[in-house]
């Protein structure tokens, strides 16, 4: 179903690079201890972008019933796109530069710079797990692997959900870090429906749906990292930006796979799908 994969991620680019842009506008507005923007529509656009969005995918999820879903990890991570599997490494490769650097430096205004470097190891294994997916998800006999695999990349998911909790305790801006908490959130749970391929419990539309809207957080968040429009640009906020520009990859590219891989349910005789 390839048609359906190209108009779904294509969908996703979109809205992903508009959410961007209302982001960086909004940044350049952020003003005040209480977290609001000095042009309040933007901060109302943004809102309504993201509910839409997640109205928007729950209905393109219920347009996918009529195909059938991929049970096994091996039919569901197959990649027929050229260059699949260079492509598929991209992500790894980027969020481990991200750990690196965040390992070396988390940053000039952190409070707490040993939190972070940990946090730069968990990437670092996140990445790992990533890499050890790319090359073996697609495969038959390799679930045990894919399973440890998956295993460090949800503890990568925790950790740096954890890690932006408790930099947002410290931070009275609510609007900076507010979409990136929702991100890191929306990493987890589809980190957690991509890895019921893995444990006996598919359940594929789940899974592109939730991709597909942790893909599109994850290019708004990219923007709280490296604040563009602000003066204070470090490694640490770039390691940041590293991460969130990955994580978008990842789901971005399981997302199509997961479309690509739906099949068209048979016919009857009579013409009416067999359910």
């Amino acid at each position: 179903m390839r048609s359906e994969a190209y108009k779904l991620s294509g969908f996703t680019l979109v809205i992903g690079a508009l959410g961007f842009l209302l982001r960086w506008l909004q940044d350049m507005r952020i003003a005040g201890e209480a977290g609001l923007a000095d042009n309040a529509p933007i901060s109302y656009l943004v809102l309504l972008l993201m509910a839409a969005t997640g109205v928007i995918l729950w209905l393109l999820g219920l347009h996918l019933r009529q195909f059938d879903e991929p049970q096994r990890a091996a039919d569901a991570f197959a990649g027929h796109t050229p260059f699949y599997g260079v492509i598929a490494l991209l992500p790894a490769v980027v969020l481990a530069m991200g750990g690196l650097l965040m390992i070396a430096k988390p940053g000039d205004n952190v409070l707490w710079p040993t939190m972070h470097r940990i946090c730069g190891g968990m990437m670092v294994l996140g990445a790992f797990g990533l890499g050890v997916l790319a090359v073996n998800a697609g495969r038959a006999g390799k679930e045990g692997t894919c399973r440890a695999a998956v295993c460090l990349t949800g503890l990568f998911a925790v950790f740096w959900l954890i890690t932006g909790y408790r930099d947002a305790a410290s931070d009275p801006v609510v609007w900076r870090f507010v979409v990136g908490i929702l991100a890191r959130c929306a990493l987890l749970l589809g980190v957690y429906h991509m890895a019921g391929f893995f444990f006996d419990s598919p359940h594929a539309r789940r899974a592109i749906c939730m991709c597909n809207f942790a893909a599109f957080l994850c290019v708004m968040a990219a923007i709280d990292g490296s604040t563009l429009a602000g003066e204070d640009m470090d490694l640490g906020g770039l390691a940041q930006s590293a991460a969130y520009i990955a994580m978008a990859m990842q789901f971005f590219i399981w997302g199509f796979v997961f479309t690509e891989n739906l099949k068209t349910k048979p016919l009857t005789p009579v013409g009416r799908e067999d359910r």
